[in-house]
């Protein structure tokens, strides 16, 4: 009785949170995914899904959908080629979210850059930092 309170308030600041995400960072549906898609098959309409599966995107449960967080694609639709790396490098166990909230969050060792920016200029520092903070996280 005493836990569920108390964790009303936590659930209110957490969709806030998410909230301010999705104003700041689009999120697209698998609909926006495949519309930006521009080498894709009409027939291919799940594309998002189908990266999400290999590695190559993330998504967050949002507003009862699977929304892809739109600073990984590149300007023809497709997974940025770092993201895939990056993703790996993180640890397997994180929420949705925290990849979210990590990849828009300063980093020090990016000089205080967010990981999404180094991933969307292409710079390698940001695969080094994923694994050592996928360290961290698991110790």
């Amino acid at each position: 009785m005493y836990f569920t309170k108390f964790e009303e308030p936590f659930c209110a600041i957490d969709d806030i949170r998410k909230d301010e995400f999705a104003r700041k960072y689009p999120l697209l549906d698998n609909r926006s995914v495949h519309a930006q898609w521009k080498k894709g098959s009409w027939q291919i309409t799940r594309i998002g899904e189908i990266w999400k599966r290999t590695g190559k995107v993330f998504s967050v449960p949002y507003e009862g959908i699977d929304a892809y967080p739109s600073f990984q694609f590149a300007e023809d639709g497709t997974p940025l080629p770092l993201m895939e790396t990056v993703l790996k490098a993180l640890p397997a166990d994180m929420t949705p979210w925290q990849r979210a909230f990590w990849m828009t969050s300063p980093q020090a060792e990016l000089g205080g850059g967010y990981p999404a920016n180094s991933i969307q200029t292409d710079d390698n520092r940001v695969v080094d930092v994923a694994s050592e903070f996928g360290e961290d996280f698991l110790n």
